[in-house]
């Protein structure tokens, strides 16, 4: 049985006009209103209906309606949508029911034409609201359309200015030196983790070569290696591919900014010498850096007095960072049975696969 009504292109303050106010208490609820509109609107008309009238809510939008349901778990009424069934997915189900609604070509700008004495009835054959109406509710989205102008210009960005730019491109050795077409003209790095960098160039190597890379950029990474060596150990692979030639060589670029890399690399050093008096919270905080980045590198190097030993230099000013253990985190229980302030470190074949 139907549990919403859907209006396509009414306005709810009109149709909320049109309910019989001696059975109905309509609860109007405008398109934009957010959480705290909600509760400062709606609460006390829902405390102040008087009994024996059945609550009616008239949603603006699935954006409010959906925010009235999280809001107010244990409501108990009717339930009226105005919105465009055509952005909503999906929006056919047995519980919902379009009322008036032309469903051709950008639908039709029409006024209700239901009587008062039809919506009356319609309202009386109306379900009351359920989980498995709430459930709908919460589970219908708002279909979003291809960014088609930025898919445009990123393709643009990525066309060689001219055929010897082109050949220029294909000739480029991209290992030794940052003069390729690419590395001057690709920044999607910039917009991009770790993890999904990470990620991209993995996809162009086989699966039983995928630890062998991973292994490398993260030795970079945490300085365990140079510029040269890491170009050195990659370069088996960029021969035999130049798509992979390229995604590695935007690894690298990564790890070296300063933004990126350079902070992530900070950000596991003030782990690493000050896991006994900063808190996890804290470590992220102050370096604004991806939780699951700096958890695969510490996945890649856990913390041990050997590996302190490795960045002696390093950490000098870093020992020196305020404590900041009160009040601690919530402590969570590591596999070996002990607690700590700290995540302990994922498997790195549970992040990417192997």
């Amino acid at each position: 049985m139907t549990q919403i009504y859907g209006f396509a292109y009414h306005s709810p303050l009109f149709l909320q006009n049109l309910c019989p106010r001696m059975s109905y208490a309509p609860l109007y609820l405008e398109a934009r209103w957010t959480d705290r509109d909600l509760v400062r609107n709606v609460t006390p008309v829902m405390q102040a209906i008087p009994q024996g009238r059945i609550p009616l809510v008239v949603a603006g939008s699935l954006t409010a309606l959906k925010a009235f349901v999280r809001g107010f778990p244990k409501f108990k009424g009717k339930v009226m949508l105005c919105d465009f069934p055509g952005l909503i997915n999906p929006f056919r189900d047995p519980l919902l029911e379009w009322i008036d609604c032309d469903h051709q070509n950008a639908g039709a700008w029409q006024t209700l034409k239901l009587k008062y004495e039809a919506f009356s009835d319609m309202l009386g054959t109306l379900d009351f609201l359920d989980d498995v109406g709430r459930d709908l509710i919460l589970r219908m989205v708002r279909w979003q359309s291809r960014d088609r102008v930025s898919e445009i210009e990123q393709f643009n960005e990525s066309l060689p200015t001219s055929y010897k730019a082109l050949v220029d491109y294909e000739a480029a050795d991209l290992t030794d030196s940052d003069k390729g077409y690419d590395v001057a003209k690709d920044h999607s790095w910039k917009r991009k983790s770790l993890k999904e960098i990470l990620a991209d160039v993995l996809e162009h190597v086989q699966r039983a070569e995928r630890r062998h890379i991973l292994d490398i950029v993260l030795d970079y990474q945490l300085s365990r290696i140079t510029k040269r060596e890491y170009n050195s150990r990659m370069k088996g692979y960029m021969d035999a591919s130049l798509i992979f030639k390229k995604k590695a060589t935007l690894v690298r670029k990564w790890i070296d900014d300063a933004k990126h890399g350079r902070l992530l690399f900070q950000a596991y050093l003030d782990y690493l010498c000050n896991i006994k008096k900063r808190s996890w919270k804290t470590v992220l905080d102050d370096s604004a850096v991806n939780e699951q980045d700096l958890l695969i590198v510490i996945s890649k190097q856990p913390c041990s007095e050997e590996t302190s030993s490795l960045y002696s230099e390093e950490i000098k000013g870093i020992l020196e960072f305020p404590p900041n253990m009160h009040p601690p985190e919530a402590t969570v229980r590591w596999s070996t049975g002990l607690f700590s302030y700290h995540p302990e470190p994922p498997a790195l074949a549970q992040l990417f696969d192997f």
